[in-house]
């Protein structure tokens, strides 16, 4: 499986939470994790590295080159560092046809092969909707899109590789950015939303992308923390307010620290 994260130093000691979530809750899967970043140092990854089951896991270290940026126009809200996810098919070896993006504040529940061999149904990302009501009609009307699609959160993501170099360039990126600058208020989850809302095929958010808001948002469905436990693969703590910081007032955070603690699968050797 083709994992791909994008981060810098600040967010590492996160990341090596998800990757434990990751290798404990999935012992018979074996991964691909590719780290796009521009600055994180060889202490950086001998932590990424620690975190990860080595029999199961290559870790790959994607440095960014300022030539792939040097086109990119940058403002307030969209810096260099904002495009990593948005290049990926500029970056990612051809060999990769399909990738699960995934930001690092994030802990996996259990097995995610029924996410990541998704069909795509021609579509070029699979994700999850996480706003309500009149705000999904104002994106509708932002960005173009159809009354059936979703804004999506950008932060879990199959994405299907293949179609996307086939049909999406860099300097088509860049000139998205240019165009609608004014309008980018979540900076690249609206690009990904303005260049593929019409492109993507919706996933259940209580399953895949959960964050405490969907809990307020679905009580018929989530029927609080045990509901989670037993049925959710992917929680997202995405937001201002994090488990490992100060000020978080949330249901799930002992599900973060439940991996943080945790020791990972000890490897055996057959003789």
């Amino acid at each position: 499986m083709n994992i791909l994260v994008t981060l810098d130093s600040n967010y590492v000691g996160p990341l090596t939470v998800f990757l434990k979530s990751l290798m404990i809750t999935n012992p018979k899967n074996e991964f691909d994790l590719y780290v796009a970043h521009s600055s994180l140092t060889e202490e950086d990854f001998i932590k990424i590295k620690n975190a990860t089951v080595p029999s199961r896991t290559r870790v790959h270290s994607i440095v960014v080159s300022p030539g792939i940026l040097a086109d990119a126009p940058v403002f307030k809200r969209i810096t260099n560092e904002t495009y990593y996810r948005l290049l990926m098919m500029d970056y990612l070896p051809e060999s990769v046809d399909r990738v699960l993006y995934i930001d690092p504040d994030t802990v996996v529940l259990r097995d995610i092969s029924p996410l990541y061999n998704i069909d795509f149904k021609g579509k070029t990302i699979a994700a999850a909707g996480h706003t309500k009501l009149f705000i999904e009609d104002i994106n509708h009307i932002r960005f173009r899109t159809g009354r059936d699609s979703r804004y999506f959160n950008a932060g879990v993501m199959m994405v299907n590789l293949e179609k996307m170099r086939k049909n999406v360039t860099s300097q088509m990126v860049f000139d998205y950015v240019k165009k609608n600058k004014r309008w980018l208020f979540v900076a690249d989850q609206d690009v990904l939303n303005g260049m593929f809302g019409n492109d993507m095929i919706p996933i259940d958010e209580c399953l895949y992308n959960l964050d405490e808001k969907t809990i307020i948002y679905n009580p018929r469905k989530v029927k609080g923390v045990k509901w989670v436990e037993e049925n959710t693969v992917i929680v997202h703590f995405n937001g201002k307010y994090k488990p490992w910081k100060e000020g978080y007032k949330g249901k799930l955070a002992h599900l973060w620290f439940r991996f943080k603690d945790a020791e990972l699968p000890v490897e055996t050797t057959e003789a």
